[in-house]
């Protein structure tokens, strides 16, 4: 999607990527759309479920290559922690 490679490298997609935050908003956001949930997920406001995921990097900023390598040290599905890295100290949480 942002390379335009396909899994083993090959360019596939030339001239049609995506930048950075059209990736994450197509697969955050804008994917509420497609399942008619746009009043409960798809952004964090008062009033809706609050799935999120703390990423063990810098989406935005990491080499394109290692955007694969990320992780995640905090994952909450419905305003409930899921997941919580143990390697990984969050303030408020681990009180």
């Amino acid at each position: 999607m942002l390379s335009g490679k396909d899994s083993g490298g090959q360019l596939v997609n030339e001239g049609q990527t995506l930048t950075r935050l059209e990736a994450l908003s197509l697969y955050t956001r804008d994917n509420a759309w497609f399942t008619f949930d746009e009043q409960e997920l798809g952004s964090l406001e008062v009033g809706k479920i609050a799935d999120l995921a703390v990423l063990n990097g810098d989406y935005l900023n990491l080499p394109l290559a290692e955007i694969k390598t990320l992780g995640s040290v905090l994952t909450m599905v419905g305003g409930e922690v899921v997941y919580s890295d143990p390697e990984h100290s969050i303030p408020g949480l681990d009180d």
